[in-house]
This record gives structure tokens, sequence and C-alpha cells, in this order.
């Protein structure tokens, strides 16, 4: 991708932040950018087109990002408390109108996005949860395909079901239950000790 294609997509994504996919004409982008439309074009064949180039570098991004922050920590529970942040760190940037559009009008991108999403958060659960295991950190019994899904479906119900609000959920009350929740269920007693060795300062 050409820095002029990336710098135009990355300008409509905050656009699509802030006001939604479907409000942002491909007239709006022409104005907002200072491009012509034959520029514009000369990129993308259409809002279908974009909305995807769009959704696809946001992925990337996210990408690249989890890979570095996670990359080199001392043992798997200080691994899984990154990306308990991360996690946070999506929350906190829930755009509801954004995601209503991109169901509602762009349906097969809306999919894609979603299933990325979801692999994205049961791969990188599954792998910590292997990891602890190999660490004798973990219970070496537990099942980390059954317990990675339980994950991914926790994290879509705190977000869908309605029960906890956006404040709630990105307190730092909320965030030291959810992931002692989580810890205390699966490691051993090797792992327990460590955990609480270390729980002030991890939180």
């Amino acid at each position: 991708m050409n820095d002029k294609k990336t710098e135009i997509i990355e300008k409509i994504q905050s656009l699509y932040d802030k006001y939604g996919i479907r409000s942002v004409t491909m007239d709006d982008v022409v104005h907002e950018l200072g491009i012509s439309k034959k520029t514009l074009y000369q990129h993308f064949t259409d809002k279908t087109e974009l909305v995807s180039a769009v959704m696809d570098r946001a992925y990337q991004k996210r990408k690249q990002e989890m890979e570095r922050v996670m990359k080199n920590k001392k043992n798997a529970i200080e691994e899984m408390l990154t990306y308990y942040e991360l996690q946070l760190k999506m929350i906190k940037d829930y755009k509801p109108t954004l995601l209503y559009d991109l169901k509602k009008y762009y349906p097969g991108i809306y999919d894609k996005v979603t299933s990325r999403k979801r692999k994205n958060i049961y791969d990188s659960v599954l792998l910590n949860l292997k990891r602890g295991k190999k660490e004798g950190l973990y219970r070496s019994e537990l099942n980390e395909e059954i317990l990675a899904r339980l994950n991914l479906m926790r994290v879509e119900g705190i977000m869908s079901l309605g029960i906890f609000t956006i404040d709630e959920i990105t307190s730092g009350e909320f965030f030291r239950e959810v992931f002692t929740y989580h810890m205390y269920g699966i490691v051993n007693d090797k792992g327990r000790k460590l955990l609480e060795k270390n729980i002030d300062k991890l939180l």
C-alpha cells in the first residue's frame, strides 16, 4: 500500500470514528481531505471498497500493536495481564455507531471484522494457556480450547448484554476483579504463589 493511500485511509478512519460510516459520503471525504474526486477514485472504486480498506487498516494496526506490547513478557501471568490491558483499551475505543453502520449497511465487511476479532481473542488466550501449562504455572489438566472459547464468550457478553456500563467496565475495580477471577481459575499452586507475590505490582 502506497503512502498516499495509507494517509487517505487513516484520515477517513478518523471521520468514521467520529461520525459513523453512513453519514460520511464520498463528497465529504473529498472535502475533508482536500483532494479531488479523481484522486480518491484512483485508489477506491466505490465506498464499499473504501470501507473495507479502512477496516483492514484498523485491523493491521491493532495486530501490530498487540504483537509489540505482548513481546518479551517474563511469563504467562504477566503476558495475560498485558492481554487484559489490551482488551480494556479495545473496550474504551469501542465505537457503537461505526459498528452499527457496518452491520446494517456492509454486512459482509462486518462479518469479516467480527470473525477476525474473534479469532484474535481466541488465539491469544489459547497460546497463553498453553504457555502457562508449559511453564508449570497453570493447571496441567485444564482444557485450553474450552477456556479460550469461554473467554471469548465473556468478552462479547460484557459488551453486548448491557449488564455493565462502559464506565463500570473500564474502571480499575472491574479490571482487577475480572483479571483475578480468570487467573485464580487457571493457576496451580506455583502460579498462585507467583500471582499473589506480584498482584499489587501487576495491577
